[in-house]
């Protein structure tokens, strides 16, 4: 069965297909995630998000300026047209600036100082108040090998997790997501395979009703993955980004064996599909990956991945590079 679209993302997807090009709820939550993923402040995700090309503004409380209770985006509307913005809350409810605000360093309520500053630049569409913040730096090659080793690492202890406990497993597709989300905007100039993984990877992060669930376990972190491919300098593919897609691709297939195991038969196929479908062949273009640490045996993070739950049915090879493995034990958060 189809899905039935509300009139205004139906007119929204006929203004896309008149325009060839994609909805701009689809390009501008991709960007938000990837900016936010990016980001250990509120104030660097304002600057990441305003850097991806994006028309950012602030929500304030009443009669204030620097109380900030949300955020609009658009994108650059051509010469003579209007922009046409987008509340966070409706690209998903994960977006939403109180739930962003629970992933970062800064308060968790309150933007700060800096971060209310740059809201205020971004209303006013002034340059960013910060000129040396790490999105302007380039990160250490060490770091593409920590998380390579947090990925790993997550991909092994998720199956550990209770199918049922949402809030883990939500966080965990939330970060994958927003890895790719960072890397189709480094590398694709069009939607493509990095894309579509990330879009079906966010369905999964997607908590009806957040209250409801109880915090998600502690496990090896990969948010800064997407800080690593928004710096990425070129757009050349590398055995660095081989390794760690790798690992992404192995939690991705941990997310997969939840969903078929939890009896979410459509959205197990779903997730499958665009890995089979559309990454393999991305994954074939990739350089061989890097060695991460020392081998290990039976650490489930063979490239070689059968697409396949324990207890499923046909297996689908997700080939193209060989195997590699990581050491346990990496850092538990970003650095």
């Amino acid at each position: 069965m189809s899905a039935v679209w509300p009139p205004v993302v139906q007119a929204e997807k006929a203004t896309a297909v008149r325009d060839d090009r994609e909805m701009h709820r689809s390009s501008l939550a991709r960007k938000v995630r990837a900016s936010a993923s990016a980001s250990a402040t509120e104030g660097e995700f304002v600057r990441r998000a305003r850097d991806t090309g994006m028309l950012v503004r602030p929500r304030y409380a009443k009669n204030t300026t620097d109380v900030i209770v949300g955020y609009s985006v658009a994108e650059r509307p051509k010469q003579g047209e209007r922009p046409i913005w987008f509340g966070g809350g409706t690209l998903a409810s994960d977006l939403k600036l109180g739930a962003l605000r629970e992933e970062w360093m800064d308060s968790p309520h309150l933007a700060t100082a800096e971060a209310a500053a740059e809201w205020n630049a971004a209303a006013r569409n002034r340059r960013t108040v910060s000129r040396t913040g790490p999105e302007n730096a380039t990160p250490p090659a060490e770091m593409w090998v920590e998380y390579t080793r947090n990925a790993t690492a997550l991909a092994d202890q998720l199956r550990a997790i209770p199918r049922d406990d949402h809030a883990t497993w939500a966080k965990a597709a939330r970060e994958v997501s927003g890895a790719f989300a960072a890397w189709s905007h480094r590398l694709e100039p069009t939607p493509g395979p990095l894309a579509a993984t990330a879009a079906e990877l966010f369905r999964t992060a997607q908590l009806r009703t957040p209250r409801e669930h109880s915090k998600p376990v502690v496990l090896p972190s990969i948010a800064g993955t997407a800080m690593l491919f928004m710096a990425a300098s070129s757009k050349n593919k590398t055995a660095a980004q081989s390794a760690l897609m790798l690992q992404l691709v192995n939690t991705a297939f941990a997310i997969h064996e939840m969903h078929q195991q939890s009896g979410r038969t459509r959205e197990a196929q779903r997730l499958r599909a665009v890995v089979t479908d559309q990454l393999k062949p991305f994954a074939a273009t990739m350089p061989r990956p890097v060695s991460v640490g020392a081998p290990k045996t039976g650490s489930g993070s063979e490239f070689r991945r059968t697409w396949t739950p324990r207890h499923g049915a046909h297996p689908s090879r997700f080939s193209g590079a060989e195997h590699t493995n990581a050491t346990q034990n990496p850092p538990a958060h970003r650095p």
